[in-house]
């Protein structure tokens, strides 16, 4: 009996061009993007072509793109690495995040943070007059996921980011699942930072961005050789 796949949301098969365009990198060119002979500025170029074209994708300047291993890491790196440059406050996370930006806002507690969930509605759309009322109380930095990856309800970003932003709060989303199903605009959905993620598009494992913008001030998660602008070595 032949198996149908309908499990996308979690991951997608690598699609035949990205792995054409992938094979070079793995078989022949060996570079390393941060060296300075030609094996590395050829590596170097293509990642700066990448970059480019994730940054065409979602309507951002190249220089708002910050690669990652993994979506996972990206929203670890947003809810971490913001609030660790931030007084602390309250960071806010809708009831239906993912855990990989829920429970990285709950770790932040140890460190003084208060964490709290905004409640959805009975169509798990974000609850506007619940985090009206949450952003009565000094808050830092906003998390609501753009598309749902169980229910696929789409938040109302602008609007979200619209009230979270004149309480004063850096506004992050996780948009995964959002990326190539719909249109998305980094400016138009006035967010300060944006997740994003390969696999579930036909792309690779292990690849993954932050987009933001030049209010976020970030600390790295991880220290090394100072790639991605010294932000994210490896």
């Amino acid at each position: 009996m032949s198996q149908v796949f309908f499990d996308h949301n979690s991951t997608t098969a690598l699609k035949p061009e990205v792995l054409e365009a992938m094979l070079p990198f793995m078989v022949e060119q060996h570079g390393n993007a941060t060296s300075r002979h030609s094996f590395g500025r050829n590596a170097r170029a293509a990642v700066e072509h990448a970059r480019e074209q994730v940054a065409n994708a979602v309507n951002a300047h190249p220089s708002q793109v910050v690669f990652t291993a993994s979506g996972t890491e990206a929203n670890n790196f947003a809810i971490h690495g913001i609030a660790s440059n931030l007084c602390h406050g309250q960071i806010l996370t809708s009831a239906v995040e993912h855990p990989c930006v829920s429970r990285p806002a709950l770790a932040m507690q140890s460190r003084g943070w208060q964490a709290r969930s905004v409640d959805v509605d009975a169509h798990c759309k974000l609850d506007l007059h619940h985090l009206y009322n949450l952003l009565a109380t000094p808050t830092n930095l906003v998390s609501v996921m753009l598309a749902n990856n169980e229910t696929g309800v789409i938040q109302d970003l602008a609007e979200i980011s619209a009230l979270s932003r004149h309480h004063k709060a850096l506004v992050h989303t996780d948009a995964v699942q959002g990326l190539g199903k719909i249109a998305i605009d980094f400016a138009d959905l006035n967010v300060n930072a944006m997740t994003i993620s390969s696999h579930k598009i036909g792309g690779p494992l292990g690849a993954g961005a932050l987009v933001m913008d030049k209010r976020v001030d970030i600390q790295p998660l991880l220290h090394g050789g100072g790639q991605e602008k010294g932000l994210r070595s490896g």
